[in-house]
């Protein structure tokens, strides 16, 4: 990655908000408590007089000012929302610093001592672009020189050259930083979404059928157990269609276990785009399929059963330019009060389905949860 960042990404700033809140908090804390503890050389310098209480005055606005900062950084939820807050607080700072820093006697130049950190500081920690933090930076520091060219006389030997030379490092020093530590941020925020993205695909692997992309039969008992225990304590219901492909094994007799694949597919493509979000699809094996309607009762289910039976008696799918084509045994029911276990609803299920092929195939046959 490059030492020049592009513009931030909105997701790698989202991701790192809290922590950047955090270092926000500490700067704005840090400053009002240098702030007001500066009030004391306010009195050495000028003692009791106007411009002492100006000073003051000064102090006590950006200090107010800064802790309505903190009490907004709680309200922050977007990264963009906290740069212009901590620009803006920024600013006040820089203009607390000028102000200060002009009013000071005319050899007083102890601030080129500290604020060369402050710039340094201001280039690393600041959130958002590396340029815009880079311009506030260099903002303070030709503030600085500003007034140590114009408006101070110093009675020691401290050179021109020397201080512009502090600000320039500071500057310099702060943009490599920043650069870097972005790019770290960076590079560990991909890193992350890649071990995410690697371990959902290590779960669909382990939890998937890999020909249908159903979910296996160990994954589907696991979420039809959830289902069941959500439905003991009484917050919620569902119903249960098992399918099964008819005359699935002539057809891998006719055209080749290739050709029955290819249906297979189809056939779990079909259901998946006519079954509801919620819905649960496992492959139990086989030409075997089971869906769990989460929330439906026994009503809704027995037409959503017919809508597939119907869907699948007149989808084709296509092998060595023949046309693969069959129909579909459905068995619906309902969960019950009687129930012990998910098991039970899921053999009454079956129980249906068989009734269903014993009458004839492709069709929808139900059994009532408290037949």
């Amino acid at each position: 990655m490059s030492i020049f960042p592009n513009a931030p990404d909105s997701a790698v700033e989202q991701f790192y908000l809290k922590e950047d809140l955090l270092h926000t908090k500490i700067a704005i804390i840090v400053a009002i408590c240098f702030c007001l503890i500066f009030i004391r050389n306010d009195y050495v310098f000028f003692g009791i007089g106007p411009l002492f209480f100006q000073a003051v005055l000064a102090r006590v606005i950006f200090a107010s000012l800064s802790a309505g900062a903190l009490f907004l950084l709680r309200k922050i939820k977007t990264y963009r929302q906290h740069e212009q807050l901590v620009y803006m607080w920024c600013s006040l700072l820089i203009l607390l610093c000028t102000y200060i820093n002009i009013t000071r006697q005319v050899d007083n130049i102890n601030f080129t001592y500290l604020n060369p950190l402050v710039v340094l500081l201001i280039a690393i920690y600041l959130p958002g672009n590396i340029w815009k933090k880079i311009i506030l930076a260099g903002w303070l520091a030709t503030s600085d020189l500003t007034i140590v060219v114009f408006l101070k006389t110093p009675k020691y030997a401290l050179s021109l050259e020397v201080i512009a030379s502090s600000y320039l490092l500071s500057l310099l020093l702060g943009f490599v930083i920043a650069a870097k530590f972005r790019n770290f941020r960076y590079e560990q925020y991909y890193a992350l979404v890649k071990e995410h993205t690697l371990r959902l695909e290590l779960e669909k692997v382990a939890y998937t059928d890999y020909l249908t992309g159903a979910l296996n039969r160990r994954k589907f008992f696991q979420l039809g157990e959830r289902q069941f225990n959500l439905f003991k304590e009484s917050e919620g219901f569902f119903s249960i269609i098992m399918l099964d492909v008819d005359y699935f094994k002539n057809l891998n007799d006719k055209f080749g276990h290739a050709a029955g694949d290819i249906f297979l597919k189809s056939f779990t493509k079909t259901i998946v785009d006519h079954k509801h979000s919620g819905d649960i699809l496992g492959r139990l094996g086989g030409e075997e399929f089971a869906l769990i309607l989460p929330g439906t009762k026994l009503e809704s289910a027995i037409e959503t059963a017919e809508r597939l039976r119907n869907l699948s008696e007149n989808n084709e799918a296509f092998f060595n330019k023949k046309v693969l084509q069959t129909t579909v045994s459905i068995g619906v029911t309902e969960v019950s009060t009687k129930d012990k276990a998910f098991h039970d609803v899921l053999k009454r299920a079956d129980d249906a389905l068989y009734l269903a092929k014993s009458k004839g195939r492709n069709r929808v046959q139900l059994i009532a949860r408290d037949a």
